[in-house]
């Protein structure tokens, strides 16, 4: 344990905890809530720290799960793994490919922890798969009383899924089973048009791929679609180089941020200079995490809200006149995905097909008044925030947009009826703990 500061990934957010705990067995974890209600501490764990608010921030007692990593168990007969809660998705993707197996679909960042994923509710794209919650079979979780319960699909119900999506505020992650496929490659291919072609036929666009996602950069009317394909074929000899030309993609968006800070109507400019005219688009095959997944070196400052599917080009098309009449834009595209509904109290994808519109910006004081332009019209489209990015809904706007959050609100009071696991952010967007009488048990 150690008094000192916590930063997220991006630099964004910072904490000093009383105490900084760094785990290395379930037991330390448990120890570290018992100390909290001891001393009258709120909790809260952190992992890579890729959300872009506070989340994770406490006074208190901070979690870091980094160190509390490793693959427990992986059956293949059951086709499922069983992993350590400050695990990273890269770390999965590797020991599930030694033995012939892949998790079916991921997010972009191979760094962040399996706990802090299923936490905030991250997911891929494609209309097959929803977030990655929808991949637990089980989780332990170490509550107020310094109990570990485990949930599970079957067993547990109505906890199991309360707890896939919980912002951290039900206890601590200890571990987690994900059901697995058998491994595959992906074929990537990408194909430009006109934005108002596309918007046109987005239902039709969204169901064309297993995987699908579209980039556009709001001062043209072009935007650039990737479809991701399962195939047998073998990796292809350039796959490396094609999947780092994403990676140099997000470096040069990174220089135009610093040389377009004060200016940020110079970013189109600038973006059309740094364009690489001589780059075909990509086509390539490789291993599906890897497809999945790029580096990413470059920090900065993201914001996406989950719409239900038929509201996205309509939003779009508001977003297009939004951008232009302010003559700001960001040097990163507006990146769009797909994804199936679930059964998720506070998972932005419940109860619909999705799409997910994200906005990314340097981290600039310039660039962030981009983000209130973009999160009011997406709001006036019903949007769910994505709970580790940037937002500034509270719990009376996001309340009304989930059918569940009353069934959510009574677990979580009869799980931590004296509100351990919260801090201020959590308290703005849920609201406080209030014991409740819990529906079933384990």
């Amino acid at each position: 344990m150690s008094r000192r500061t916590w930063a997220n990934w991006a630099r964004t957010v910072r904490c000093t905890p009383r105490y900084l705990v760094h785990p290395c067995s379930e037991r330390e974890i448990v120890a570290a809530v018992l100390l909290a209600d001891r001393a009258g501490l709120t909790v809260r764990a952190a992992g890579s720290g890729h959300s872009f608010n506070p989340l994770a921030t406490t006074d208190g007692v901070l979690v870091d799960l980094t160190g509390f990593a490793g693959i427990e168990n992986i059956d293949q007969d059951a086709r499922t793994v069983t992993v350590r809660s400050g695990t990273s998705l890269s770390a999965v993707s590797a020991a599930l490919l030694e033995v012939g197996l892949a998790l079916p679909s991921i997010g972009t960042l191979a760094e962040q922890t399996v706990a802090g994923a299923l936490s905030t509710g991250n997911h891929g794209s494609g209309f097959k798969h929803p977030a990655l919650s929808g991949l637990v079979e089980s989780l332990r979780l170490a509550t107020a009383d310094g109990t570990v319960r485990e949930f599970s699909r079957d067993g547990t119900p109505e906890l199991f899924r309360c707890a896939l999506t919980a912002l951290g505020t039900l206890g601590v992650i200890t571990s987690v089973t994900l059901r697995c496929v058998p491994s595959f490659n992906l074929r990537v291919s990408e194909h430009s048009e006109s934005l108002a072609s596309l918007l046109e036929r987005f239902e039709e666009w969204a169901c064309s791929a297993e995987h699908v996602a579209c980039s556009w950069m709001p001062w043209g009317d072009t935007v650039t679609s990737r479809f991701l394909v399962p195939t047998e074929e073998p990796a292809t000899a350039q796959a490396a180089r094609q999947r780092y030309a994403t990676t140099v993609s997000e470096v040069k968006a990174g220089l135009i941020g610093l040389s377009a800070g004060l200016a940020p109507h110079g970013v189109p400019t600038l973006s059309r200079l740094l364009a690489d005219r001589s780059a075909g688009p990509a086509g390539y095959v490789d291993a599906a995490h890897r497809v999945f997944t790029f580096p990413q070196p470059v920090k900065f400052v993201a914001l996406e809200h989950a719409l239900a599917l038929p509201d996205v080009p309509d939003a779009l098309n508001e977003l297009r006149g939004v951008l232009r009449r302010a003559g700001r834009y960001s040097p990163y595209s507006v990146l769009v995905r797909v994804g199936a509904g679930d059964d998720v109290p506070l998972s932005p994808a419940y109860g619909r097909q999705t799409g997910y519109i994200n906005l990314t910006v340097p981290r600039s004081a310039a660039f962030l008044e981009l983000h209130r332009a973009v999160e009011t019209v997406l709001r006036d489209f019903g949007g769910r925030p994505h709970w580790g990015k940037a937002h500034t809904a509270t719990a009376e706007v996001l309340a009304p947009r989930y059918p569940l959050w009353d069934e959510f609100q009574r677990v979580r009071g009869e799980l931590d009826p004296q509100g351990r696991f919260t801090n201020d952010f959590v308290a703005r967007v849920l609201g406080p703990t209030a014991p409740g009488q819990l529906l079933e048990r384990s």
